[in-house]
């Protein structure tokens, strides 16, 4: 036998050698790797809600980028969830998306037509970036839907205000204030209109 082949049998060897070792110690009972990695692919996701408040409190925490992130998330894979849309609406407007925002408002109203909540955030936001035609169909909208809400008449009202149609705006200041006996922001508003 040559010096190499005597070199190749010895090494050979040793590496039964660690197979025999490596196999002695392999626990019979044990999972298989990929049994513990199915278990963590099982485990069950967060709901809908969780996600949202997951989106919430990144909001409240001033995280607005963050929360656009996981509200998006939420809206490409719940797309008929209304409130992730209109959550999605409101934090785009908060970044200056207005565009974005009137899409996801928009598109929130396909899902859920009769929320007077998300045509006065519309109007609003419309309002806002002088769409005044179109800011006022969705207040006549909300009122249509719940015409006891003191806030779609205040916004509504601080439109007409800023179309110089003061008598208008006077009315739904005081409908605001006769609701919400309470309601400061009305009250001083029909104080500076006297």
């Amino acid at each position: 036998m040559t010096p190499f082949q005597i070199i190749l049998m010895l090494v050979a060897g040793f590496f039964a050698y660690q197979v025999y070792v490596y196999i002695q110690g392999i626990d019979e009972d044990a999972e298989p790797e990929s049994m513990r990695e199915a278990e963590v692919v099982e485990a069950p996701l967060p709901s809908v809600d969780e996600l949202i408040a997951e989106a919430d409190q990144a909001y409240m925490n001033d995280e607005i980028e963050r929360a656009g992130s996981l509200l998006e998330n939420i809206v490409r894979n719940y797309p008929e969830i209304a409130e992730a849309r209109n959550k999605l609406a409101f934090v785009l407007s908060k970044q200056g998306d207005y565009e974005g925002a009137v899409r996801e408002y928009e598109a929130s109203l396909e899902i859920e037509a009769n929320d007077d909540m998300t045509h006065n955030a519309l109007a609003t936001l419309l309002a806002s970036i002088d769409e005044n035609e179109r800011a006022q169909m969705h207040y006549k909208k909300a009122i249509e839907i719940d015409d006891n809400y003191e806030v779609t008449w205040f916004n509504y009202a601080n439109l007409m205000l800023k179309l110089d149609k003061k008598d208008e705006a006077r009315q739904m200041y005081q409908r605001a204030f006769d609701i919400d006996p309470d309601f400061e922001q009305a009250r001083e508003a029909l104080e500076s209109l006297k």
